[in-house]
């Protein structure tokens, strides 16, 4: 497996780890130092990211990553795409789409994110 199909793994992985609310395996995604951030709110630790995890009301019926794309550098991986899952309350279900923005470095051997940011998606207008 070629380094760019590792962080691809590793990013699905973590998606997966998301959906089952596996917070343990989650937490061994994550760098040192990991920060999550979205437009306009505070940066979030790693603790607090884990949580909100835990706390997702409902049942996470799904999360899945949508045009995945993987870029490499000598200094990490940029992992871009749709993160998109459903959540079912009260029997009913509801959509969420997000663009996000992982920043993957090596870390003890495996790859890890060490900045996670969540971005409102637009889907593009049909034509």
């Amino acid at each position: 497996m070629d380094e760019s199909e590792a962080v691809r793994r590793a990013a699905l992985d973590v998606a997966a780890a998301i959906e089952r609310r596996d917070v343990s395996t989650v937490a061994g995604a994550l760098a040192p130092g990991f920060v999550h951030r979205s437009p306009g709110a505070p940066p979030v630790d790693a603790e607090t990211f884990l949580k909100g995890i835990a706390e997702i009301p409902g049942e996470i019926v799904f999360v899945r990553l949508v045009d995945l794309d993987i870029d490499l550098s000598e200094a990490g991986a940029l992992a871009t795409g749709i993160q998109h899952a459903r959540v079912r309350i009260d029997g009913k279900d509801t959509d969420d789409r997000r663009a996000f923005v992982d920043w993957f470095i090596a870390h003890d051997g495996k790859w890890k994110i060490r900045v996670a940011v969540d971005l409102p998606f637009e889907p593009p207008a049909s034509a």
